[in-house]
């Protein structure tokens, strides 16, 4: 190896070292937030199955399953992504264009 690889490998195992736990940290977020995400869609998903598999069992329709499941979709949906949904909302009333001058 060259002298300039032996450097860059060293400037590179510095930065590593001094930033080690703020990079296993930010690692550590990302994943986290995977495992979350796909945790609570599957719990979301099993309970829209069960809501269509018990209203398909009570009522015999399955037009009714699909309605209900449909909502259970929606009220799943609003559960996860409420904060977002805040967000946009919050962002929608501020920079909304109301025709008024000022």
């Amino acid at each position: 190896m060259s002298r300039n690889q032996w450097i860059a490998i060293t400037i590179i195992a510095v930065i590593g070292l001094l930033f080690a736990p703020e990079i296993l940290s930010t690692l550590g977020l990302a994943i986290g937030s995977v495992i979350e995400f796909v945790i609570s869609l599957a719990l979301s998903l099993a309970v829209i199955g069960l809501v269509f598999f018990l209203v398909m069992t009570i009522f015999g329709s399955v037009f009714l399953g699909l309605g209900a499941a449909l909502i259970a979709l929606i009220f799943t949906g609003i559960g996860l992504f409420w904060p977002l949904l805040l967000c946009v909302l919050i962002l929608y009333f501020v920079f909304r264009n109301t025709g008024k001058t000022v």
